[in-house]
C-alpha cells in the first residue's frame, strides 16, 4: 500500500476518534477506538494494536484496549501487559504493575489459514499521545513475531500520533466531565441523572437492534434501622461495600445505579429476563455475608423485569421492575422476585 494512501487512512481513524467527543460513556469510546484499530490494521498489516489507557478513562483503572489478528491466550495477554509497562518505562513514564492493567478487548480476528505465531507480544512502534504537553495514553504496535515495520507504515503512523493524541484528550475530557455529572460519588455507580438517560439510551438501543435488555431493581431492606442504630456514616460504610460487591459481579457492559438513598439498579444490555433473575441470584450471594456494625446483617430485596413486546418504554420497564421489587418485599424481603 502506498505511503499517501497508508496516511489518508490513519487520518481517518483519527476523525473517526474525535467523535468521541460525543461519548457517553467509556465503553462507546472503547468501540471507537476498535475502529480506529481495524484502520491501522488495514494500513500497516500488523497484528496487535493496543491503547494504554490512564486510570480515568475507564471505571478500572489503568487499561490496556487491544485489538489483534488472532485470539490472545493467557500468556500473550500477560506478555502485552508486560511490553505496555515496560514500553511506558522506556518513554520514561512512571508504570503501575503490569498485572495491574486491565485488558479491555476490541476486535480479535480469526486468521482464515494457520498464522506462524508465538505467545509474546513483540514491541514493534510505540509513541506517547499528548495534547498540549498532556499525556493521554500510549500507542502501540505490536507483533506476534519480531519484525520490523514498513517505512511507510512507520511514517504514516507518526503523522497520526498528533491528531489522535488530541481526539484521545477530547473524548476523555468530555466523559470525565460528564461523569461528575453523572456519577454517585459516594458510590461511584450513576446517579439518578445518569440512570434516566441510560436507561432511555439502551430501550432505545434494544428496540432498534430487536435485543434483549433487563433491568434489576434493588433495595436495602430496613436500611433506616441501620443508620438509626450505627448512625449514618456505617450506612455509608454498607452503601460503598454493597456497590463495591455488585460491580464485581456485573459484566462490563452492565450499569450500576443508585437512584437515591438505598435503591439501586442494575442495566443489563442484551440480557434476558430470565437471564438477569439468575444475575439477581448471583448478586445476592455475592453480597450474602454483608453486615452493618459487627454482626447485623445486610439483606437485599430485588425486582426483575425484561423488555418484551408489551413494554415499550423506559417508564414501562421501570414500572414493572418496581412492581417486582415491591413484591419481593411483600413476600418477606431478602429475595428476587420477577415481573409478572
Amino acid at each position: 500500500m502506498h505511503a499517501t494512501d497508508i496516511t489518508l487512512q490513519l487520518e481517518d481513524a483519527a476523525r473517526q476518534l474525535a467523535l468521541a467527543e460525543a461519548c457517553a460513556d467509556s465503553r462507546e469510546l472503547e468501540m471507537l477506538l476498535t475502529r480506529v484499530a481495524s484502520v491501522i490494521f488495514q494500513a500497516t498489516q500488523t497484528d496487535v494494536v493496543a491503547f494504554a489507557l490512564p486510570p480515568s478513562a475507564t471505571p478500572h483503572g489503568p487499561s490496556i484496549h487491544v485489538s489483534s489478528q488472532a485470539p490472545l491466550n493467557a500468556l500473550s495477554e500477560r506478555s502485552l501487559r508486560e511490553q505496555t509497562a515496560a514500553e511506558l518505562e522506556r518513554h520514561g513514564i512512571e508504570s503501575p504493575p503490569a498485572q495491574a492493567f486491565e485488558l479491555i478487548r476490541g476486535t480479535e480476528l480469526t486468521p482464515l489459514r494457520t498464522v506462524k505465531r508465538t505467545d509474546q507480544v513483540y514491541p514493534l512502534w510505540s509513541r506517547t499521545l499528548e495534547f498540549e504537553g498532556e499525556l493521554v495514553g500510549m500507542l502501540m504496535i505490536g507483533g506476534f513475531q519480531d519484525w520490523l515495520l514498513s517505512p511507510s507504515a512507520e511514517q504514516a503512523l507518526e503523522q497520526v500520533v498528533v491528531p489522535v493524541g488530541r481526539a484521545l484528550f477530547q473524548a476523555l475530557s468530555f466523559i470525565q466531565l460528564r461523569n461528575r455529572t453523572h456519577e454517585d460519588p459516594l458510590t461511584g455507580a450513576l446517579n439518578r441523572r445518569g440512570f434516566d438517560e441510560a436507561v432511555r439510551r439502551e430501550v432505545d438501543r434494544s428496540r432498534r437492534g430487536r435485543r434483549d435488555l433487563s433491568l434489576i431493581m434493588i433495595d436495602i431492606d430496613r436500611f433506616k434501622l441501620i443508620n438509626d442504630q450505627f448512625g449514618h456514616p456505617a450506612g455509608d460504610d454498607v452503601l460503598v461495600r454493597l456497590s463495591s460487591r455488585i460491580m464485581w459481579a456485573m459484566r462490563r457492559s452492565d450499569f450500576l445505579c443508585r437512584l437515591g438513598g438505598d435503591e439501586f439498579a442494575i442495566i443489563l444490555p442484551e440480557v434476558a429476563e430470565d437471564v438477569a433473575h439468575s444475575v439477581a441470584e448471583r448478586v445476592a450471594q455475592v453480597c450474602g455475608d454483608l453486615v452493618a456494625g459487627e454482626d447485623t446483617p445486610v439483606t437485599l430485596s430485588m425486582g426483575v423485569a425484561g423488555l418484551n413486546l408489551a413494554v415499550g418504554s423506559p417508564s414501562d420497564l421501570i414500572r414493572r421492575a418496581d412492581e417486582a421489587l415491591y413484591a419481593a418485599k411483600r413476600g418477606g424481603r431478602a429475595r428476587v422476585s420477577r415481573a409478572g
